[in-house]
């Protein structure tokens, strides 16, 4: 019988480092190119909240069939909690074992969200930003940041970093946190607070935009040409942080197709104005395509590439086969039988 252990997030921290996910996550998207590994559109379920913003619960199951693995995460997803101290996304994620349908690992959902969005990011910024990159804007400091962060110099180590939020205190508080770690190094980058979204745009060679914004917040034309974009914190068909010519300008890829038709706004909006084709047509293409080299990636420097993500099971398999391979080597977390 397999033996399940549990990650807390400190556990799951020390078993998944960016670079090993970003790595995994590579992998599971060249098995789904092959038909090797699969996950189906994700249940969401919203409930409203009067006077607050509603709680989405979202189910996502995923297989990666040669690597023996299925899992399963279960998150809710609560946009006003990092006001109150507590993480938006929460839940737990769960590893089975195909050969004998045991359990093999559970592990804190919200830690493996924020590790595999960042490793996701990490990827697309690998396989669409230019070779050389000096500035990475960020909009939005929530709970995700530090690792939107990481993910971003794995791939493309820079000089500064710019940021913004719409709560003042988080922001200073998170440039004065990611200074003193300062990625991998202290010397490794400078963080500066900057007040203005446009301005961050218009400077960064890389922006994230990690916002539970359902309207834009950057102004049109501000981002300049060469930069990639990772927009990572909409996922409502209704809702978008880049408004449609933003979106037209650029070179649009995703990273699951069947989850972004439905659910990434930036998308769905812009098409809806006529800015852009409708669907796939408005696409170029996604992460399976790209590590396969099956569609193109960036061909100028000064092309705007923009990777819309809104969260795939692919991610969550890969990253909990790296961690329970990682925890099994190195004994880490809790034996629960």
């Amino acid at each position: 019988m397999t033996t399940l252990r549990y990650l807390d997030a400190a556990a799951l921290r020390r078993a998944l480092p960016m670079v090993a996910a970003i790595d995994a996550i590579e992998g599971v998207m060249r098995a789904a190119a092959d038909g090797e590994a699969s996950a189906p559109v994700r249940t969401v379920q919203s409930i409203a909240r009067p006077g607050r913003e509603g709680f989405v619960f979202l189910v996502m199951p995923g297989i990666w069939d040669t690597r023996g693995a299925a899992a399963a995460k279960v998150i809710s997803y609560v946009p006003d909690n990092p006001a109150a101290g507590r993480a938006s996304v929460q839940g737990l994620a769960v590893l089975l074992d195909v050969e004998t349908g045991s359990a093999r690992l559970i592990a804190d959902a919200s830690t493996l969200t924020t590790i595999r969005t960042g490793a996701v990011v990490g990827l697309a910024t690998r396989l669409l930003a230019r070779p050389r990159c000096e500035v990475l804007g960020l909009i939005g400091t929530g709970g995700i940041a530090s690792d939107l962060v990481a993910g971003v110099a794995a791939a493309r180590p820079f000089e500064r970093l710019l940021v913004n939020d719409a709560r003042a205190e988080a922001a200073d508080s998170f440039v004065a946190r990611i200074a003193g770690a300062g990625g991998s190094s202290p010397a490794a980058y400078t963080a500066e607070r900057v007040r203005d979204n446009d301005e961050i745009a218009a400077r960064a060679d890389i922006l994230v935009t990690a916002t539970s914004s359902l309207q834009p917040i950057v102004s049109p034309g501000c981002v300049r040409p060469g930069t990639h974009i990772n927009a990572v914190g909409n996922f409502s068909p209704h809702g978008r942080e880049l408004d449609g010519a933003t979106v037209a300008a650029a070179t649009r890829y995703v990273d699951d197709v069947d989850n972004a038709l439905e659910e990434a706004g930036e998308l769905i909006l812009a098409a809806a104005e006529g800015l852009i084709p409708a669907g796939l047509d408005g696409l170029t293409g996604d992460l399976q395509g790209l590590v396969r080299g099956a569609v193109p990636a960036r061909t100028s420097d000064d092309e705007i590439t923009l990777f819309k993500t809104v969260g795939t099971a692919l991610s969550d398999v890969a990253a909990l086969v790296a961690a329970a391979e990682a925890a099994e080597r190195d004994d880490l977390g809790v034996l629960l039988g």
